[in-house]
């Protein structure tokens, strides 16, 4: 079976500015973030770093591996349970929940753009609301 193309697109290195809207646990402002996507097995293997100016960076990880979606990042809450990777036209869609709350990925690639959308609710049963917007450009484009 050939690889998904809307995972193709997704791969490389990627870096950007991001909106930061105001939750119970972070301020509103801006970030660079940096996110590196590369092949993993049955999926995609995610890093990201998130540099908000006087705070430390924000370091993650995310295992794509079929329908299932797993984050590991540097507040340290493990995973209890996979969240779920699924598509949405061209946007995959990582999805997971927690007794802390949930939170809602979009990942969509145009080319050498890059857009993401992340939204939390809390409780989970809530309706999301924004988290991160951010705009990244492919590196060496």
């Amino acid at each position: 079976m050939a690889p998904d193309r809307r995972l193709i697109a997704l791969l490389g290195d990627w870096t950007g500015t991001e909106e930061l809207f105001a939750t119970g646990w972070t301020e509103a402002g801006s970030a660079r973030g940096a996110l590196t996507v590369e092949p993993g097995p049955d999926g995609i293997l995610l890093d990201y770093v998130e540099q908000r100016e006087g705070a430390d960076p924000l370091v993650a990880h995310g295992v794509i591996a079929g329908t299932g979606f797993w984050w590991f990042d540097t507040y340290g809450f493990t995973p209890a349970a996979p969240g779920t990777a699924l598509w949405e036209d061209d946007a995959l869609v990582l999805d997971r929940r927690s007794e802390r709350g949930r939170t809602v990925m979009r990942l969509r690639a145009d080319g050498d753009g890059l857009a993401l959308e992340l939204d939390t609710a809390v409780p989970a049963d809530a309706d999301p609301i924004p988290l991160v917007r951010g705009t990244y450009t492919r590196s060496g484009s």
